[in-house]
């Protein structure tokens, strides 16, 4: 067999550097191919990660931003800025003596209320001594306390308890007019050429009737119905009266009635008072010149009071008044040098007019004018509450203090205006509104009017105008103080009856009940008032309405050092809503709700559901240096 030729088989021959540089070039590609996998995964993690629904507030929020600039306006907050103002009525908060009407000793054994529910201020309608025809608004003398309260003792050892758990006392002070019993129109009336004779209001009758009757200067109306003039034969002449004919208007026109009043306003801060609360004061001052003032075309016989039928445009808010009202402020600047005063005051008005009782800075009023939109907005929506509050605080002076007021002495309560399921809807947009709030004793625990018989009534108001008493009376909301189930509420002891009746519901509303209740009404306006302290964004006025519509209402607290926003929403509808919230912040936490079951939830804010009555207040991160 012939020889076969040897064949070599295996790899061609390569160069080594050439083999090098093919793999490193195939590695090359494999790694950018693996960046830009990397990459791309990194960048779609990127844009998911910033699309992520985030707690955060968003920037460009809607509404209307309020601020309260940190470099115009004192930063240091005094006490009536941070305080809630709580009013009590007197007659009505406790009985210590069981004669059926509340008095001094009494508001001292109930102080620990106001701590427990977080309140710095007490307001007290008055108890000056008095005749009690219009129940303390009728003075007669400025300077004592009446016997149905108890006396000065019972008044400085109420002051020195207050003082002691750092609860700030209010007065209530009456200018516009005094008793017909006080010294002074004794003096008065006794004769034209008395000195005190000009501390009041005398006019000629203008002619006499068919019977010799004298016929009053012109057509005023009393606000207690019936002419404004009440003839006096002592001297055959009339006196002015703008409330009761027990109530004589004084004279500010005249100096020495002026001093008078800063020396009564002396006398008590003096003594420790921290403020007073000046009433009626768009009536102190009249025209002159005594012209008729002219119907009201929209008065309506039988359903409005008498009152209604003129324009009072010549018995109110008269121009001296704005001067009156900067004595009166001297007198607060003054004492304040000691520590700080306070001076609100109360009239009715248009916007516009209320604004003029702030003043300006160089020649400031009061510290702010009760404002009581809130309070007569006749319905209550998203969209109508907006608009008060916006109004408000767009129309304030610079570093002007805002302030709530959503029931008084003188309106009905909470759950009658406004109904059963949205008291704490009420509750809560007073408490968190910027500024200070005030609340009416009795609403913390969703006390309600009492329907109270022509024959047990007190009110001048209702007896004055029997035919419609029930519409006109302000008895239904001033019964007293509901504390526990036991007889007369714990206001007064068993037999005792109460100078007004005691509401049927009291065994259960009441105190001690929702002390002892979560879901109560006191324990969540208890929440409110820890919440309303616990941080800048509370304290301070910073306020944003984001969204508003017939049902809901909602608006941002915020401030600038704060890590957090917190945003407000309150269905003030008759329906189950959903309302997309998300243009303030994707997500936020329930800080407190009116339902606590839901309260520490994380919740996207796309789709919020809400009952109605419902309130809840969301807690929002702020990012940076709280920039919104």
């Amino acid at each position: 067999m012939a020889d076969v030729p040897e064949v070599q088989v295996g790899r061609p021959k390569v160069d080594t550097e050439s083999a090098a540089e093919w793999n490193k070039k195939k590695r090359f590609r494999v790694y950018v191919v693996l960046l830009i996998i990397v990459g791309a995964g990194l960048v779609t993690l990127t844009v998911a990660l910033m699309n992520a629904p985030r707690n955060e507030l968003k920037k460009n929020l809607p509404g209307r931003e309020f601020v309260y600039s940190t470099t115009d306006c004192d930063q240091n907050l005094q006490w009536w800025q941070t305080s809630i103002i709580y009013q009590i009525y007197p007659r009505s908060f406790q009985d210590s003596n069981d004669d059926g009407i509340g008095d001094l000793k009494g508001i001292e054994q109930r102080l620990d209320h106001f701590k427990d529910i977080h309140v710095g201020a007490v307001w007290l309608s008055p108890m000056f001594k008095s005749p009690m025809k219009d129940f303390g608004y009728d003075v007669s003398d400025y300077t004592d306390v009446d016997p149905i309260f108890g006396n000065m003792n019972d008044f400085d050892s109420l002051l020195a308890a207050m003082q002691k758990k750092d609860i700030k006392l209010i007065l209530d002070f009456v200018p516009n007019h005094s008793s017909d019993q006080h010294a002074w129109f004794i003096e008065s009336r006794s004769s034209r050429t008395n000195p005190k004779r000009d501390w009041y209001m005398w006019a000629e009758p203008k002619g006499t009737d068919s019977n010799g009757n004298p016929i009053p200067p012109n057509n005023w109306i009393s606000v207690f119905s019936g002419s404004m003039w009440q003839f006096d034969n002592r001297t055959d002449q009339f006196y002015l009266h703008q409330f009761l004919v027990e109530q004589p208007d004084l004279n500010y026109t005249n100096p020495e009635v002026v001093e008078a009043s800063r020396d009564v306003l002396r006398f008590w801060l003096q003594k420790g008072v921290d403020g007073f609360r000046i009433d009626a004061i768009k009536h102190v001052f009249e025209n002159p010149k005594l012209p008729n003032e002219v119907p009201d075309p929209n008065y309506r016989p039988g359903v409005d009071p008498p009152y209604s039928s003129l324009i009072h445009n010549e018995t109110t808010d008269f121009p001296p008044l704005h001067w009156l009202n900067r004595q009166w402020r001297l007198v607060f600047d003054e004492y304040s040098k000691t520590k700080p005063r306070f001076a609100v005051g109360e009239a009715y008005d248009p916007v516009d007019i209320i604004m003029k009782y702030y003043g300006s800075k160089q020649e400031p009023e009061f510290h702010f004018p009760f404002n009581f939109f809130l309070l007569t907005l006749p319905t209550w929506t998203g969209k109508t509450v907006n608009e008060t509050v916006d109004t408000w605080m767009s129309k304030m002076p610079a570093c002007g203090w805002p302030n709530w007021v959503v029931g008084n002495h003188d309106n009905h309560r909470i759950y009658d205006r406004r109904g059963a399921q949205y008291v704490k809807a009420v509750n809560a947009i007073n408490l968190l509104l910027p500024g200070t709030p005030t609340t009416y004793y009795g609403e913390e625990i969703n006390m309600r009017n009492v329907e109270i018989s022509l024959a047990d009534t007190q009110d001048p108001f209702g007896l004055q105008n029997p035919d419609i008493y029930k519409t006109v009376s302000r008895d239904p909301e001033r019964t007293p103080m509901q504390w526990d189930n036991s007889p007369n509420a714990g206001f007064s002891s068993a037999g005792v009856k109460p100078w007004l009746p005691i509401s049927p519901d009291y065994k259960r509303v009441n105190v001690a009940n929702e002390s002892a209740d979560p879901l109560s009404h006191l324990a969540f306006y208890r929440n409110l008032s820890v919440l309303r302290q616990s941080s800048n964004a509370w304290r301070y006025p910073n306020y944003r309405a984001v969204f508003a519509d017939n049902d809901i209402f909602a608006f941002l607290r915020f401030h600038q050092s704060d890590s957090h926003a917190y945003l407000v929403s309150a269905n003030l509808g008759a329906a189950n809503i959903t309302r997309d919230l998300s243009s303030v912040s994707d997500i936020a936490t329930i800080e407190l709700a009116s339902n606590p079951a839901i309260m520490g939830r994380s919740v996207r804010l796309h789709d919020v559901h809400m009952s109605p009555g419902e309130v809840i207040i969301y807690k929002i991160n702020q990012p940076g240096e709280g920039g919104h």
